[in-house]
Formats: structure tokens, sequence, C-alpha cells
């Protein structure tokens, strides 16, 4: 009945919103009628599990802003009949140096949106390109992505991963360009629960390869030439010497480590996991400077002992698989024949995890590895 509900919504939407002259040149929205004000609207269903009306609203934004990027295109169309539009080229500056000498405000209002949002490089400059680009300026990713949880909680994953693959595709409109990130874990997820395992991968790998520290050669190189060294001061060595900050990809990077792992991919494991560490000891190093005066990295055990005094570090690490991580890096490093320093990371875990089950689960590694 729910799911029946939402599409006669998602009917009477489009119905309400197409009602005007298709042979009348494309207008603005009204004030007050802004895609951005539909898409709160849906949010605010949304927050109130009312997902039928989150549905009619997320689908009105769409159609607002589909209508509000033909009025822009015809706006800017439009300024290409003048004389002095045309003969100042299509360098972006000059063209908008006229348009306000013109005073053409709709234009230079739409100019301006656009090239303080992605700046001129974006469009390499171009006057033509910036208008070619309004077309893409149609879709709604924010409206997309939020139709994508909605049919999501559903249990129409399906519907829920196209709703998603448009948000992606788009996602260079985001008002908030970070959230790319959110729609790329939801694709991944999704794609594992529909059993597409390649997709999974890909959409982490999409958010691991952001990370200009992982996909630097020689800084990878370094941090797993400690590792292979596997003596008894190579734990130490490598949360010492190497650190990265996260941006939004430790997560992937947790997920890719265990994907391998299961696969027996010993060696991108290893990586994965390894990588993940590094950017996991420097978040937990980073608060506990700020909490703790003078403190600095001393050891891996000493970091862990002082992280279980705060309860925000300990939640923070459950919820981002983080005291699980340690243990996978430890055991992916004795799969890839790296005993030293797998037990020397057992050994800290096992007595100074933050959380009992992984300091047992630590401790039971290490008697299995002595029998």
């Amino acid at each position: 009945m729910r799911k029946f509900a939402i599409k006669v919504f998602v009917v009477f939407s489009f119905i309400l919103f197409f009602c005007f002259d298709i042979f009348a040149a494309p207008r603005k929205p009204q004030k007050g009628q802004e895609d951005w004000r539909a898409l709160q609207k849906a949010k605010d269903s949304f927050e109130k599990n009312d997902f039928g009306t989150a549905v009619k609203f997320a689908e009105q934004a769409k159609v607002i802003r589909s209508q509000n990027a033909k009025w822009q295109t015809y706006i800017l169309d439009e300024t290409l009949k003048n004389s002095r539009v045309r003969r100042a080229g299509d360098s972006i500056e000059r063209v908008s140096q006229v348009l306000n000498e013109l005073k053409f405000t709709e234009a230079s209002k739409i100019v301006s949106m656009h090239i303080e949002k992605h700046g001129l490089d974006f469009f390499n400059g171009s006057y033509s390109e910036l208008i070619e680009f309004v077309s893409l300026y149609a879709h709604y990713p924010e409206a997309d992505f939020l139709l994508g949880k909605i049919y999501k909680l559903e249990g129409e994953y399906s519907v829920a991963l196209n709703y998603m693959k448009d948000a992606y595709e788009y996602s260079v409109n985001l008002d908030v360009s970070m959230e790319k990130y959110d729609l790329l874990y939801e694709l991944a997820e999704l794609s594992y629960d529909l059993g597409s395992k390649d997709d999974y991968e890909k959409y982490l790998l999409v958010i691991a390869s952001d990370d200009s520290v992982f996909t630097n050669l020689g800084y990878m190189d370094a941090l797993l030439h400690i590792i292979n060294t596997d003596s008894s001061d190579t734990l130490e060595k490598f949360f010492l010497l190497y650190r990265a900050e996260d941006t939004a990809g430790l997560k992937a990077f947790v997920k890719l480590g265990k994907l391998y792992m299961s696969e027996a991919e010993n060696d991108k494991a290893l990586k994965f996991n390894a990588f993940a560490g590094i950017l996991a000891v420097t978040k937990i190093e980073s608060v506990l400077m700020q909490r703790i005066n003078g403190f600095k990295y001393s050891n891996f055990k000493t970091l862990l002992a002082k992280s279980s005094s705060y309860s925000d570090i300990v939640e923070w690490g459950i919820k981002n698989g983080v005291w699980e991580l340690f243990c996978d890096l430890a055991e992916s490093a004795a799969n890839s024949g790296k005993i030293v320093f797998s037990r020397s990371l057992f050994v800290s875990l096992s007595e100074s995890s933050p959380v009992e089950y992984w300091k047992s689960y630590a401790s039971e590694k290490i008697v299995k590895s002595e029998n």
C-alpha cells in the first residue's frame, strides 16, 4: 500500500508541474517555489518517515530544477543575438563585461552563479562551454540521492540503485561536493546487497583513488617496505614514521582490505589495511594531542591505552571498524609472511585494545600461532 501511495504521488507531481504552455518561452521558477525549497520539504518529510510526501516533493524539486535550467539556457542563448556579445568572442570574462555594460542582469547573474561555484577553469574560460554545461545543471543529484534512500528503505534496491547512479553521474552539481562520497558508499552497499561484488569494489576504489597520499607510489612503496623488513622494531617504525590525514576514505580502505582478505588477495589486503591503519592512527593521535597537554606518539600500545579513556574515541573506532581493522592488519601481515610484525601488533592489541572483544580476539590469535 505504501509503495502504491508513493507512485500515486509521483504521478500527481508530474501532472501538477508539467501543466504549462510548452510553446511559450521558458519561465524562471517563481520566488518561493525554488527547487531547493521543494527539496527541503522532501527532506523534512523523509525525517518524519512520510515517504510518499517525500517522493512527491523530491520529484517536484527535479522538475523545478529542469525548468530553471531551460530558462537559464534560454536567457544565455538570447544574449548571443546581440551583436556586441557576439563580438566579445567566447571568453567568459569579456562576455561578462559586455553583459554588465548592456545591463543584461539575469544573464550576468546566471554566469556569476556558475563561475562562483565551479571557477573559470572548469569551463576553460569559454562562454559556449558554460552554456552547454547548463543542460547538465538540469539534473538535481540531491533529489535523486534522497529518492534512492527512500526506495532503499522500501526494499526496492534496484530502483534505489538507479536513482543513486543518476545522482553520482551528475554529482558535479552537488552543493556540497563531499556528499559525493556518501553517494559512493551507498552505491557500494547497494551493489553488495544486489550481489555485485565487482561494483562494490569499483565504487570503493573510486573513493580510495581520490586520496592523493594513497596514490603516491613513492609513499606507498616506502610504507610497505617498512612492513617487509619484519623485524622486532618494525611495528613502532611503521606507526612512528607515517601519517596521512583522512578526508572521506577510511571506511573504503577498511572495507577493501576486508574484501581482499576474504578473496585471499594477500598483497592487496595488506596494502589497503596498512594505509587504513595509518589513517586511523593519524586521526587518533590528532584528537589525543588536542586533549592531553604535551601528548605525542611514543608507541602503539600507549596510543591504544590513552584512547580507552575517551568514550567518543572508542565509539568512533567501533563505528568506523578501526579496532577490528588493526586485527585485520595483523592478520593480513601474517598471511603475507610478515610474522614478526603481525605478532607484535597482536600483542599490543591483546594488552591495550579499547574494546574487550578485539583484545580477546588478538589473544586467541597469539595462542593459535604458538600451537
